[in-house]
């Protein structure tokens, strides 16, 4: 069973042929080992491979993702 909970983060952006940022997309997922049986020569084995479900993608225009910053800043401070 999985848990209910993201643990992996991910930033795409769109930019202007002027390198001006239009969109933020941050994309979050769980990321975690899965089981899986394979054959080989040896007979069969149960191997780990890495799986990731993606749990939400939240698109953002240029303020709103500044207001997210500000908004992190605030609540985390300044390192």
């Amino acid at each position: 069973m999985k848990p209910e909970y993201a643990n992996s983060f991910g930033i795409r952006k769109v930019s202007d042929k002027d390198g001006e940022i239009l969109e933020v997309t941050l994309d979050i997922a769980y990321k975690y080992m899965e089981n899986a049986i394979t054959f080989t020569s040896k007979g069969m084995e149960n191997i780990s491979t890495p799986a990731a479900d993606p749990v939400a993608s939240i698109v953002m225009n240029r303020q709103s993702a500044i207001s997210l910053r500000n908004l992190l800043i605030q609540t985390l401070g300044v390192e």
